[in-house]
């Protein structure tokens, strides 16, 4: 039987019931916003400009481990929704199981392939030989960490548990600012101290993951060790829908690495800086977004559970308002203050003077992220993950990995910075023909309440 926190996907208005799911999912986005801003400052500071490239650098990496995380996590939040919506708490319990032989599997993979691997992939990934020592040592130890970066905080949102998934982002990104303090300025261990500091918190997490799933006394399900048997099926299912994600975190990475290729052709070790303090500032600004879109899904995979078809429309329209709202806001700042933002992370004045038009270009696509994001998140959550997987693939192949190489051939650094943006705008007609495609087959029509 549901609990009232599941209950109240299907009952609670749509308004506030956002709102809620949204600040939840935001508070929580917005502390790993300290905890990646941080993360540079410390860098930055603690040591010198080149270890805050250094880790930017390795950022492809930590993109393809959350790629592993989030395909998991989306795609077994989508089908546990479902299943609790329909009332089927044995098969939701099946299915998060299924989840930890996936994501154990592969982590061991990336950890053996890349702790033997590091030092060409640290050159692959664009670094200079200036640089190279810095995301070596910081890399080595996050590979050989990679069991313990953990996914589970959609799944756990989709029991309803808002709190609890807040608070498995709070404690962990907490603990990893503190030991971050403590191992790089307290006792300068370097980015060695760095990265442990960061292994240390993805720990946090995992064993967080692990009470709640497995020693919570108030469970929507129990999971039985004999769960823990491969279920293919099932394991298909979460490949499938999670695979949009794991298309946008790889392709992402992929990006990342081409960027910091161009960028150390065309500019050096300073483009590559300037790269590391904006790049944080933009993902980090863009969390809110995040949080509207995680806020959304569990909402609409309940509902589309329950046929309630309605709700699930109305919840996709208000959550394109949000993102675009807070886009355009974000937007205006960067393009009104943008040394403000970049001398919070860098004392370098020339680093400040090159990286305000870099984040004032970049800053244009906020409003056009939030419109793809939403249309993404709402095909996964409904669980059409050929159509969002579309769309991503579509995005990276057709237009944005052309587009960055085009601009970077006819317009230097501001091309690369620009690409974005430009990207956005074009990806916003595919989005809206997808999610009116989705509303045509899928979905009732609007009645007045709906408008």
């Amino acid at each position: 039987m549901a609990t009232a926190s599941i209950e109240k996907l299907g009952t609670a208005p749509i308004g506030k019931l956002l709102l809620a799911m949204s600040s939840q999912t935001t508070i929580s986005l917005l502390v790993y916003t300290i905890y990646s801003i941080t993360n540079t400052y410390v860098l930055s500071i603690g040591i010198n400009g080149l270890a805050a490239a250094g880790a930017a650098i390795i950022a492809p990496v930590l993109l393809a481990l959350g790629a592993v995380s989030t395909t998991v996590g989306a795609g077994g939040a989508s089908v546990v929704s479902r299943a609790l919506g329909a009332h089927q708490p044995d098969r939701a319990a099946r299915v998060v199981a299924n989840t930890f032989i996936i994501f154990w599997a592969a982590a061991l993979i990336i950890s053996v392939i890349g702790t033997l691997a590091i030092e060409p992939i640290v050159y692959l990934l664009g670094a200079t030989e200036s640089i190279a020592p810095y995301a070596i040592d910081y890399g080595r130890i996050i590979f050989l960490g990679a069991i313990t970066s953990t996914g589970y905080s959609a799944i756990i949102r989709a029991d309803g548990n808002t709190g609890f998934s807040t608070a498995i982002w709070i404690i962990p990104v907490s603990l990893t600012i503190g030991f971050w303090w403590l191992l790089v300025i307290v006792f300068p261990l370097g980015m060695t101290g760095a990265a442990i500091a960061t292994v240390l918190g993805q720990a946090a997490s995992a064993g967080m993951s692990i009470y709640f799933f497995f020693f919570r006394k108030q469970r929507s399900y129990n999971i039985r060790l004999s769960y823990f048997k491969p279920d293919w099926a099932i394991m298909r299912e979460i490949l499938l829908i999670g695979s949009p994600s794991l298309i946008k975190n790889l392709s992402a990475s992929i990006m990342a690495i081409v960027t910091n290729n161009l960028l150390r052709t065309l500019g050096g070790t300073s483009a590559l800086s300037v790269f590391a303090i904006v790049g944080s500032l933009y993902s980090g600004l863009m969390t809110p977004q995040t949080g509207i879109i995680q806020g959304m899904q569990p909402i609409v995979g309940y509902n589309l559970g329950q046929r309630n078809l309605q709700r699930v429309w109305q919840t996709i329209k208000l959550s394109l308002r949000a993102a675009v709202g807070y886009g355009l806001l974000i937007s205006s700042i960067c393009l009104i203050i943008p040394s403000g933002l970049i001398s919070l992370l860098s004392h370098d004045q020339a680093l400040i003077a090159e990286g305000q038009t870099a984040l004032r270009l970049l800053a244009l696509a906020y409003p056009l992220t939030g419109i793809s994001l939403v249309s993404a998140a709402a095909l996964q959550a409904a669980g059409w993950a050929k159509q969002a997987l579309l769309l991503l693939v579509g995005s990276i192949i057709g237009i944005k990995l052309p587009i960055l190489l085009l601009g970077s051939q006819l317009f230097g650094l501001n091309g690369i910075w620009a690409a974005e943006a430009i990207s956005e705008l074009l990806l916003c007609g595919a989005a809206f023909w997808l999610l009116n495609k989705l509303r045509q087959q899928t979905y009732q029509p609007l009645g007045p309440e709906g408008n």
